[in-house]
């Protein structure tokens, strides 16, 4: 394993990212369940409450590409 030192400010600016993307995740649901409560199924919304558990837990998804994210995203 590899230990990489990056500089607290960098650092922090990581932290308050996966902040700002958990927060806006969680907007987002909200958003959707509200506007599209009879056009969303049950099965989606479920799909998307555990993804925002687990960012809510410290458990995130890993991209290395912009064509990965859109993949990720499809498949929900």
């Amino acid at each position: 394993m590899n230990t990489v030192t990056l500089p607290k400010t960098q650092y922090m600016r990581i932290l308050d990212t996966q902040e700002k993307l958990r927060g806006d995740l969680a907007h987002l649901q909200k958003v959707v369940s509200f506007m599209t409560q009879d056009e969303v199924s049950p099965e989606y919304g479920k799909r998307i409450s555990r993804i925002e558990k687990g960012l809510s837990g410290g458990k995130g998804v890993k991209f290395k590409t912009k064509s990965e994210i859109k993949k990720f995203f499809r498949s929900l």
